[in-house]
């Protein structure tokens, strides 16, 4: 018997189309911090990053099998929740416009974002290539004109998030966001550990995450390792894809201060 098969006999309720929320995004823009907010919301199951493309509607069902090999499905809910914060993980035309797929695009100002993808990686991999700035600014650069070339096939709208603006104005985000998936149960500042909360590779492993709340307080990073030319490059991308998804998005919650 295939593992497909064993899923499905496992998970028989996976089969059932349910709605699939897609935070497309980069590393490092509080997408650990959201997604743990929508997985604690009991419409929504899903929270981690799961590492998978989305080519066709087959990959949605593989999103639901996958998920429930080692997660339980809570009673009632309607929706699956996943991020997609690499290149590798490609996302076809065909889903970005699935009547059951609902899209948000989240963007952090490469002045936070680099050194924060670097911090990172120094205290868990440091033998990892994003310990590396020059690495880590070209993913970003990468990262971002790849979402926005997804947006540009976009045919359905989508909502457009300053993940800054988590910090900024929670309420307001998180306000905006729950009327935007129409969502019975408001989404919520105060969020449920998870069983992979923290582990590798699914997310944020700092001891903010697991505080259970999101919290305001914001880090400020110092980007000397970054090469000016490359920071001036990494920006001048940030502040044009941004207004192009900002621009083009239905709905959209934008921060008060940049610090491009």
């Amino acid at each position: 018997m295939n593992d497909t098969v064993q899923d499905i006999l496992h998970s028989p309720g996976a089969l059932l189309p349910k709605r699939h929320i897609f935070l497309l995004s980069h590393m490092r823009a509080y997408s650990s911090l959201l997604g743990h907010i929508f997985g604690s919301n009991p419409a929504i199951c899903g929270y981690y990053e799961m590492h998978i493309g989305y080519h066709s509607w087959k990959s949605l069902l593989r999103q639901k099998l996958l998920y429930f090999r080692d997660e339980t499905p809570k009673p009632n809910y309607t929706c699956m929740f996943d991020k997609v914060l690499h290149n590798d993980h490609a996302v076809a035309a065909n889903i970005l416009n699935h009547s059951r797929v609902s899209l948000i695009f989240a963007l952090r100002p490469p002045q936070q974002t680099v050194p924060s993808i670097v911090q990172l990686y120094r205290s868990t991999d440091p033998t990892h290539d994003f310990s590396d700035a020059t690495f880590a600014a070209h993913y970003y650069i990468r990262r971002l004109q790849e979402l926005e070339r997804l947006a540009s096939q976009c045919r359905q709208d989508f909502f457009y998030l300053d993940a800054e603006a988590l910090k900024e104005a929670p309420d307001t985000a998180l306000a905006a966001l729950t009327g935007w998936l129409q969502l019975k149960e408001p989404l919520s500042r105060e969020y449920q550990l998870q069983s992979k909360t923290s582990a590798q590779r699914f997310g944020d492993s700092s001891a903010a995450l697991r505080s259970g709340h999101l919290e305001t307080r914001v880090s400020r990073y110092d980007t000397a390792e970054i090469a000016p030319d490359l920071l001036g490059k990494a920006t001048e991308t940030y502040l044009s894809v941004r207004a192009t998804l900002a621009g083009s998005s239905a709905a959209s919650v934008l921060a008060s201060e940049k610090n491009p």
